[in-house]
């Protein structure tokens, strides 16, 4: 059977071909009305068999192409991704989004007085949040209801129409975050949040771009200190690091090693955001020495003030390049200098 190349494209399969039925001598009468038939049909006008009639549908509509690839594949809907949304949801209410100059502004743009109650944010804000898009599948109000009534959070509470949620007035703000969080630095200069930042290596590669299956990922299998929770942010670097803001100072030494000699989350790297820019600033001074070391100079035969004496005297002698109209051989090759 022919089908056309637009339905072929779109996954539809042509059928197999059936098998030839067993030739059965027609009687006189079938034979002579086939025949006619035949004869009354115009020359190259293609005939019908009657399986191919049987084959055809009706009507066209009655043709659904299976989807098929990639894009038509969808990840299932697991209890961990409804854990997932709510620790995205999460990170959208914390005391450090609520202090943060451009998330604040966020949030108060959304917020909205339901029952009497205020700072309720709906649904549809929340799905356009950047750290609930990149989850996959696509959260829609349905499964973030769903979250919110399945999976516990003490930080989230939902408006009694289920089209709206907020943080908790109970728990905000925590009492030990100052007013001026961003404002607060140590003895040493460090910022507030930056005491309780550390820099992440997942052991997936692609985990940092969806900062709440790292927030979740953390809370479920890091085996944080309670002091350290709730996370408050997750900054992605690249694909494949990030930095994250925990409740709780990380520069106590005997507390950290004794968490890094947990070696939770297992496969990966962490250090403190004061550790990584050290290092940081090394492997640059470094860098810097070694290209130092592979520039060659124009003159390795002489002396540093030899050397520079002669290019000083080249571009005296020499002039500004422009000055110096180009070769009939260069000429040919520009095309903003005629050819004499």
């Amino acid at each position: 059977m022919f089908v056309p190349r637009a339905l072929r494209l779109k996954g539809h399969k042509e059928p197999s071909k059936p098998k030839p039925a067993t030739v059965q001598q027609p009687d006189d009468a079938t034979t002579q009305s086939q025949v006619s038939g035949q004869a009354q049909t115009p020359a190259g006008v293609p005939q019908k068999t009657a399986v191919e009639d049987q084959r055809i549908p009706s009507n066209k509509s009655d043709i659904k192409p299976g989807a098929k690839g990639s894009r038509f594949t969808t990840a299932p809907v697991t209890p961990e991704f409804l854990a997932q949304l709510v620790a995205g949801v999460e990170l959208i209410f914390t005391d450090y989004a609520h202090q943060q100059p451009e998330h604040a502004k966020w949030l108060q743009q959304r917020y909205r007085t339901i029952d009497g109650e205020q700072k309720y944010v709906h649904f549809t804000a929340i799905l356009e949040h950047g750290t609930i898009m990149t989850l996959k599948p696509q959260p829609t109000q349905l499964l973030l209801r769903q979250a919110l009534q399945e999976v516990t959070t003490q930080f989230l509470e939902m408006s009694s129409n289920g089209f709206y949620v907020r943080r908790k007035p109970s728990t905000y703000p925590l009492s030990w975050v100052p007013e001026n969080s961003f404002s607060v630095t140590d003895d040493h200069g460090l910022g507030f949040w930056d005491q309780r930042t550390i820099y992440v290596e997942p052991h997936i590669r692609h985990l940092c771009k969806t900062p709440a299956k790292v927030a979740h990922w953390l809370k479920e299998h890091g085996a944080l200190k309670p002091k350290w929770l709730p996370i408050q942010a997750v900054h992605t670097l690249y694909n494949s690091c990030a930095f994250v803001v925990l409740s709780g100072n990380v520069l106590h030494k005997d507390v950290w090693f004794k968490w890094r000699e947990t070696g939770k989350p297992e496969d990966w790297k962490i250090m403190t955001k004061v550790e990584h820019t050290k290092r940081t600033e090394e492997y640059l001074e470094l860098l810097k020495k070694n290209n130092a070391k592979i520039k060659r100079p124009r003159y390795p035969s002489l002396d540093t003030e030899t050397a520079k004496t002669l290019d000083e005297n080249a571009v005296r002698v020499s002039g500004p390049a422009e000055e110096h109209p180009p070769t009939k051989k260069r000429r040919l090759k520009l095309k903003n200098y005629p050819v004499e």
